[in-house]
């Protein structure tokens, strides 16, 4: 299970890492020092009074603490020294299965959707207690965390394809919503001892090695059977995403380079990335903001739309006065009339940055990108939204300036087939200035079982079965370094216990985020796996 069972009553649930389970079998095991982090809160102000955020399960590859607080503020320790009272049973066993149930999908958005105007506080969407979770993958902040793709350097944010099939970096701050799959250990709440005992991990490996039967490319997939995906190769529905092959790449923590998390890439079928897949922590991520959009119940639309191209050129023809040195213009779309009325505009908004120069924009479609345009789905309007922000800021969700574009079009089809429109002052002052709102559309972010499609794994089980006793001290440990903190409260979501060369042994979590108030506060560890 990959967040934590906020049913089980211990204060801090606790596991063995391999590392402490190595040391246990050499005779060795010694923990010599703690540290305590909110690595998985999210103190970012868009959620206010989202305190009962979820975190997940400790697990055996999840080691480190990603954000340890310090030990004073004026200091640059992260480690206290433990009381310890270990028990010494010790009974490992391995299984394998194949899991195609018991998994559930969230929806966790960082910015109401574009264009809903309803009185639901972004708060209150249902998923958006792991908004601490979507910070401590990386997709809220392009500081607290490195990007290595091991094959040649770093890299920052999710990378999208547009309609031409070019890279296009979204930085973490530009990340609206992601979609997560994790595997929930269904049919275990009568026993919820197992939960705590079992460190399951999607089997990564390729080729025929243990703990493999076959290669895990084969074995692995996300199918969903009612997506009108863009980048199929007709107007055919369902799709089956699959991860990628080769080396791992990871997220490191800027603050504590011993955190890392794994992971390798979700791919669709031209094997472009739309997500990611954190084995070790058994949840697979979609990334792709229109993948997030049609996977949410909320939206009410089961297609996806292209990502336009989007471009300046230097004129002296009717340039736009707004896009200058220091301003950014955010490009969206939406399709009106037929089928999709009332539907979402193009979760993928894309930016571009003026200059002294005097500049157009350019919006093309290429061929190819709306093949269940009146083949699945019926339009007969192409609206294109806009929004002026400074450089380094994020568009409102509810500041956008709308113009109808279809005139331009002989009919609606000829996107089909690709075209180009282009954004001047002209068209720029005639967008309607009153926002855009699809205000009948609600209740997103909500949890459901994923019962639409199937999710293939090769699923690995590392078994294992000890007590500790953490020491806070009146005024210590008070220091956060998640980047999203900026004043009042400070919560805890992680102990890691670790041996004399800071080796995390022991990582505990707990069921949720823990206040830190500045006297002495003592955790009792409970360690079962």
């Amino acid at each position: 299970m990959s967040f934590l069972n906020t049913g089980f009553t211990p204060t801090v649930s606790a596991r063995l890492t391999k590392a402490g389970r190595n040391a246990i079998a050499k005779g060795d095991f010694l923990i010599s020092y703690f540290s305590i982090g909110d690595s998985e809160y999210n103190y970012n102000p868009n959620i206010s009074g989202l305190t009962s955020q979820r975190v997940f399960a400790p697990l055996d590859k999840n080691t480190h603490v990603k954000y340890p607080f310090l030990y004073s503020a004026t200091g640059s320790t992260i480690y206290g020294i433990p009381v310890e009272s270990p028990d010494d049973e010790n009974q490992p066993c391995r299984n394998i299965i194949t899991a195609n149930s018991g998994w559930t999908l969230n929806t966790i958005w960082e910015n109401k959707p574009l264009g809903i105007n309803d009185s639901i506080a972004l708060k209150d969407y249902q998923s958006n207690v792991y908004s601490g979770v979507k910070s401590y993958l990386g997709y809220t902040s392009s500081t607290g965390q490195t990007f290595i793709n091991y094959s040649g350097g770093t890299i920052t944010g999710t990378t999208i394809r547009n309609t031409m099939l070019e890279e296009v970096e979204i930085l973490p701050e530009e990340q609206n919503s992601i979609a997560i799959l994790h595997y929930s250990e269904s049919g275990t709440t009568g026993d919820p001892y197992k939960f705590f005992k079992y460190d399951d991990y999607i089997s990564n490996h390729s080729g025929t090695t243990s703990p493999n039967t076959s290669s895990d490319v084969n074995y692995f997939g996300v199918t969903i059977p009612n997506l009108m995906y863009h980048r199929l190769s007709g107007a055919t529905t369902g799709t089956t995403f699959h991860m990628s092959t080769g080396k791992t790449k990871s997220v490191t923590s800027e603050y504590n380079s011993d955190f890392q998390l794994d992971y390798v890439d979700l791919l669709d079928i031209n094997e472009y990335s739309v997500g990611k897949v954190f084995f070790n922590q058994k949840i697979i991520v979609f990334d792709d903001q229109e993948i997030v959009t049609a996977l949410d119940t909320g939206s009410t639309r089961n297609y996806t739309l292209t990502a336009p191209k989007v471009s300046s050129y230097i004129t002296n023809a009717d340039p736009i006065v707004d896009l200058t040195t220091g301003k950014t213009i955010w490009v969206t779309y939406v399709l009106s009339g037929g089928t999709v009325s009332g539907d979402l505009p193009c979760s993928n908004f894309i930016k571009v940055t003026g200059t002294t120069n005097p500049e157009n924009v350019n919006v093309k479609f290429n061929s190819g990108g709306f093949k269940h345009l009146n083949s699945g789905y019926t339009a007969t309007q192409i609206h294109i939204l806009h929004q002026f922000t400074d450089n380094g800021d994020q568009p409102i969700p509810n500041q956008w300036y709308i113009k109808d574009y279809t005139s331009e079009l002989s009919s609606i089809n000829d996107l089909k087939t690709g075209f180009t429109f282009t954004l001047n002052e002209t068209k720029i002052n005639a967008a309607e200035t009153n926002g855009y709102y699809v205000s009948s559309l609600t209740n997103f972010g909500k949890q459901r079982t994923y019962t639409e499609g199937t999710v293939s794994t090769v699923i690995g089980t590392d078994i294992q079965v000890m007590n500790f006793v953490i020491n806070l001290p009146d005024g210590k440990f008070t220091t956060s370094q998640n980047p999203t903190y900026v004043s009042g409260t400070k919560y805890i979501t992680e102990i890691a216990l670790l041996n004399s060369n800071k080796e995390t042994m022991v990582v505990g979590k707990f069921s949720a985020p823990r206040a830190r108030i500045t006297s002495v506060d003592v955790f009792s560890v409970k360690l079962d796996f």
